[in-house]
């Protein structure tokens, strides 16, 4: 069967190799990256079409012939759990002529029918009818998969996460996801059931900025001392979460030296930003309920290793982010190449009291809604870069912060300093001009 990628038209690039790889030094990149349409065009096909990307969440489709809708760059796609409770992602593209079969967002159907000339879908996106069928061949032609809606190349699940490629060649999601699987464990097993599921809707927003500048942010400690200022004083709230999370060590200054934390990062791109200071863990009746439920599935030794808060934000890249501690996900969806949507899920803990959750989804929506404390602080920053880099007074923007990738890691990766920028320089100089010059990521540029 000739898969989505096969059926999408190839961009034709208007920039050649040698000029993409001149925009990428060792401890710069080019502003065109953020600004250069061309660029964006030639990044849905190559980056997003060819890595693995996270399109959801097995709990987003609980029942048979539930689905969501959602897109891969600039390819919409259903994803959709079938009669046998089997989870596919597909075109969301009738084979006949064209038309998006699916317009809403998520549900339940057995069928996705084309409101065009009425070619009707299964929810494991094959095709069911088609009006005279006879004038296209019969049986034969409803039985052809050629007919039905296309699945992606391939697709896999880790831990409930849903990922699917647009290239049929490339590393296997293990390979690909490597170190940063212990990032997905250290929020999964939290869980006291060994589940999560996302929860409480999603918050969406737009920014007015290149999708990089999210990216970016999720290994960038020190921004933090600057652009969240207001809530890391003495009084603020930042990860001061009511259940969702520990309080870090401040001084009066205002200041915090975040070079001990580090920042851990990946072949692929992947990181996470390392630990803080903990000053207190959360307490109170439903913390301590939590805590029991975890230590009778556990044991005490493997629950205090789950609740070592040893990260904040992790990246797979290039375009999921999310927090353990935090409890919530989050997908970059790109739109131009100075628009982006942001998707915020707040997870849930199988397992875990109702009230921990509820809880969690209260504070999310306090720091990470599209109009919260902290979340409006880093929009800001982003739609500032985007119209500073417009600028042509300087053309290169610097990731020169600690040289080197530190030390080899544990997990599979190197750790540098806190306020190492090494994870970026991996992320463009290895992965991103792998993938815009025709490969598949990791290689050395």
């Amino acid at each position: 069967m000739t898969d989505i990628r096969e059926a999408c038209a190839k961009t034709t690039p208007r920039i050649s190799e040698a000029e993409i790889r001149a925009l990428v030094r060792p401890d710069r990149i080019h502003r065109r990256l953020y600004t250069d349409p061309d660029l964006f065009d030639l990044e849905m096909e190559r980056v997003f079409g060819q890595a693995w990307i996270l399109v959801g969440h097995d709990s987003q489709v609980p029942k048979p012939h539930d689905f969501v809708t959602t897109r891969i760059g600039k390819e919409p796609v259903i994803m959709s759990r079938d009669a046998n409770g089997a989870v596919h992602v597909v075109a969301n593209r009738c084979a006949h002529r064209g038309l998006q079969v699916c317009a809403t967002e998520s549900g339940s159907t057995r069928h996705f029918k084309c409101p065009y000339h009425g070619w009707s879908y299964r929810s494991d996106g094959s095709l069911a009818s088609m009006p005279n069928a006879v004038s296209y061949g019969g049986r034969d032609a409803i039985a052809d998969p050629a007919n039905g809606l296309r699945p992606v190349a391939r697709m896999a699940i880790y831990r409930g996460f849903v990922f699917a490629s647009l290239s049929p060649t490339g590393p296997s999601l293990d390979e690909y996801l490597n170190g940063i699987k212990t990032s997905i464990d250290d929020l999964v097993d939290r869980a006291p059931d060994g589940e999560i599921a996302f929860v409480g809707g999603c918050s969406r927003y737009i920014v007015r900025a290149n999708w990089k500048t999210q990216i970016d942010n999720g290994v960038d400690l020190h921004h933090a001392t600057y652009t969240h200022v207001s809530t890391l004083d003495a009084d603020g709230r930042q990860f001061s979460r009511h259940g969702g999370g520990p309080r870090i060590l401040i001084d009066g200054k205002r200041s915090i030296d975040w070079e001990p934390f580090g920042v851990v990062g990946f072949p692929y791109g992947h990181g996470y930003q390392g630990r803080p200071p903990v000053e207190t863990l959360p307490s109170g009746p439903i913390y301590e309920d939590y805590v029991s439920r975890l230590v009778a599935k556990h044991g005490e030794e493997r629950t205090k290793a789950i609740l070592k808060y040893d990260r904040f934000n992790s990246v797979v890249y290039p375009s999921f982010t999310f927090q353990a501690f935090g409890q919530h996900v989050r997908i970059v969806r790109p739109t131009a190449v100075d628009k982006t949507e942001i998707r915020v899920y707040p997870v849930a803990l199988k397992g875990a009291p109702e009230a921990y959750n509820r809880a969690a989804i209260r504070s999310l929506a306090a720091t990470h809604s599209a109009a919260s404390m902290i979340q409006t602080d880093d929009i800001e920053v982003f739609e500032r870069a985007q119209r500073g880099l417009a600028s042509t007074s300087n053309d290169w923007v610097l990731f020169a912060g600690h040289p080197g990738k530190g030390e080899e890691w544990h997990e599979g990766g190197w750790r540098g300093s806190g306020t190492s920028e090494f994870v970026s320089r991996i992320q463009y100089a290895e992965n991103w001009v792998s993938y815009m010059c025709g490969g598949q990521g990791n290689a050395v540029a």
